[in-house]
């Protein structure tokens, strides 16, 4: 979900570090849950406190956190709705790990247009950013994650090498979960040619995150949606000429549920790509393999029970998934049934990159 909807119920002094779950399962099978956040927690003075904010019949509730770690908070689950974690401090320097998103906007231009993005490492964010992007960007798949933390309030420069116009040139870094338009620096390069972005913090000069973004990296975006294109209206010209003969063949053809003696599975999501997808998940598995995926509790309760290492039962429930959905057991079928799961950034990046592989 998307915080913005839900950030008046924040009360004061609390702020937001984590995504924002809607569950829709038997609390039965629910006892606790792991929230990620996006602290950086080595630095933090020890009266840091994070809870939950609770959302039932439009009246929202701060309940305590049962555990916390590094990466996770432990909420112990009282009832489903909307939820997510939450923190307070004293402490001036709220650090954050932080990711940069690329989106090279879509047109007809020769010259370069991107929406760089600086964001804390939530997937809320990075959702509601993927969002804003979709029908006139696309994604430019780089490393995410920044070298260093992210300090809210600090100010930061996106430099670029050859020199491009960058808008607005510095950004301070602000926590944008709660607001539904997200600032981004606007690079604008007037010749296509390799580019080497990086991310500096002015203050101290060091550099946050850097990542050389090349043409072969929006090539294919823009061979493919032209190639769509002459695809729609060739197929336009052919049937105002003789829409009687192209229907007759189109009538004659295969349908998409029947066989035609052979069965294509090159777009089968492979073994490999199921373990390597296993190690980038996170710890939320459980939640999105019954909310997403359509899986039963039977189903996770018989994997729980071989004891096996969490690396090896996501695969074993990704398997399981994959053994039910058969032939629509694509990349691109697994990435748009966990749209809204609360997996991490990077397994979304390695499931796009499966999902380019597609012949």
């Amino acid at each position: 979900l998307s915080w913005y909807k839900y950030a008046a119920f924040l009360k004061k002094k609390w702020k937001l570090c984590g995504p924002l779950f809607d569950v829709k399962s038997d609390p039965a099978l629910l006892k606790r849950i792991n929230f990620p956040h996006s602290l950086c927690l080595a630095d933090h003075s020890p009266n840091l406190q994070f809870g939950i904010l609770h959302i039932k019949n439009k009246e929202s509730e701060i309940e305590p956190s049962a555990d916390h770690s590094t990466t996770h908070v432990q909420w112990s689950v009282s009832s489903l709705s909307p939820v997510g974690p939450i923190f307070q401090t004293t402490s001036e320097d709220v650090q954050h790990h932080g990711v940069v998103l690329i989106y090279k906007v879509i047109n007809n231009h020769q010259s370069l247009l991107f929406h760089v993005y600086m964001a804390t490492n939530n997937d809320s964010v990075i959702k509601d950013i993927t969002k804003a992007e979709k029908q006139k960007s696309v994604k430019i798949v780089k490393p995410t994650p920044c070298h260093k933390k992210l300090i809210i309030g600090k100010t930061y420069r996106l430099l670029s090498d050859p020199q491009a116009e960058i808008i607005p040139g510095e950004i301070e870094f602000l926590d944008m979960t709660p607001l539904k338009c997200k600032s981004y620096f606007e690079v604008y390069l007037e010749q296509p040619e390799d580019l080497q972005l990086t991310l500096m913090n002015i203050d101290s000069g060091e550099t946050m995150w850097t990542s050389k973004v090349r043409e072969c990296d929006w090539a294919n975006h823009d061979q493919n949606d032209q190639g769509k294109s002459r695809d729609i209206n060739s197929n336009r010209r052919r049937k105002s000429n003789n829409d009687y003969a192209m229907e007759e063949i189109s009538s004659k053809r295969p349908r998409s549920g029947e066989t035609t003696g052979q069965t294509c599975n090159k777009n089968i999501i492979t073994e490999q790509q199921l373990m390597k997808f296993a190690e980038k998940v996170g710890s939320n598995w459980q939640i999105f393999a019954i909310s997403c995926l359509d899986l039963q509790s039977q189903d996770i309760e018989k994997i729980k029970e071989e004891k096996e290492p969490p690396t090896v039962q996501i695969f074993k429930m990704l398997q399981t998934w994959k053994n039910k959905e058969m032939d629509n057991a694509t990349p691109s079928n697994l990435q748009r049934k966990l749209t809204d799961a609360s997996i991490e950034p990077e397994a979304r990046i390695l499931l796009e990159g499966f999902c380019n592989q597609q012949g």
